[in-house]
């Protein structure tokens, strides 16, 4: 891929402070879908989507002007979207917290003529990851080039997913869903005569997490195959069957080749997974 940023500049196990923070600062971004937004069944109205012109994870477009919210995450950043694309408004993160970055919300939308709401904003609530911030605790960034390289992540993950949901009939659109913070797609494989998700495989990509504390590409079937059924993975990476099932490819694997190889191996990993995927749950 021509526009492949090169990974591995920072080593993927030295982004997890930068990940916790750019965690809890993407709830912001996603109140503005809770709050602004009717709700939908499967809770996607908060989520966002990679925005490469900013750089930055972004909202759905809001009622009034259609202006969207969303969090730079190179230098990280508040930022305010018009429909046209152009950045109306922004609030950088260093050194404000993230009751600061709320009353920025709150303002800026206004300022922008997103018709209030009765209860005023309504904060995303998921469970997260501890982090100084969620405490009170100012935003640090003290390690910038821990952000600039996990932007190079998200963009790399979203241009490579772009690029397999284009080319594969039934996939969804890749967004990011604010509990997981993981960027991420769903392939439909089986569906019952009332139209209920039976099988399916997602795929993605993840900044880190509990389980694993680096990036790492994932490609996950359900129903969870037996594991004497999951067929050998041909383009690297391995079966995760504890907690959850799903073919990994970490951070550090990935990083681990030559660096003009980066993207083939990232999607041949995935075409690979999917079709071992696909094969288990018989589809």
């Amino acid at each position: 891929m021509d526009d492949w940023k090169r990974l591995g500049g920072v080593p993927p196990t030295a982004l997890v402070d930068a990940r916790l923070a750019l965690h809890h600062a993407a709830q912001i971004a996603a109140t503005a879908g809770v709050t602004f937004l009717a709700p939908t069944d499967d809770d996607s109205h908060p989520n966002l989507g990679w925005d490469e012109r900013h750089g930055a994870l972004v909202g759905r477009a809001l009622p009034g002007a259609g202006v969207r919210v969303g969090l730079r995450v190179a230098d990280p950043e508040l930022r305010l979207v018009a429909a046209d694309g152009r950045r109306v408004d922004g609030f950088p993160l260093a050194g404000r917290t993230l009751e600061d970055g709320y009353a920025w919300l709150d303002a800026a939308t206004a300022r922008a003529g997103v018709p209030r709401t009765a209860g005023g904003i309504e904060r995303a609530s998921y469970d997260l990851p501890e982090h100084p911030v969620a405490t009170g605790a100012a935003f640090a960034v003290e390690e910038p080039d821990a952000y600039e390289e996990l932007a190079r992540w998200f963009a790399d993950g979203d241009a490579a997913l772009r690029r397999w949901v284009a080319r594969t009939p039934g996939a969804t659109e890749a967004r990011v869903w604010p509990h997981h913070f993981d960027l991420g797609t769903l392939l439909v494989v089986a569906e019952g005569p009332d139209g209920a998700l039976e099988a399916s495989v997602g795929v993605g990509l993840s900044p880190g997490d509990d389980f694993y504390a680096e990036p790492y590409v994932y490609v996950s079937p359900w129903p969870y195959p037996d594991p004497a059924r999951l067929p050998p993975l041909d383009a690297g990476g391995s079966w995760r069957t504890e907690d959850f099932t799903s073919a990994i490819l970490t951070g550090t694997e990935l990083v681990a080749g030559p660096p003009e190889t980066q993207a083939a191996r990232f999607e041949a990993f995935v075409d690979a997974a999917v079709e071992a995927s696909r094969r288990a749950l018989g589809g």
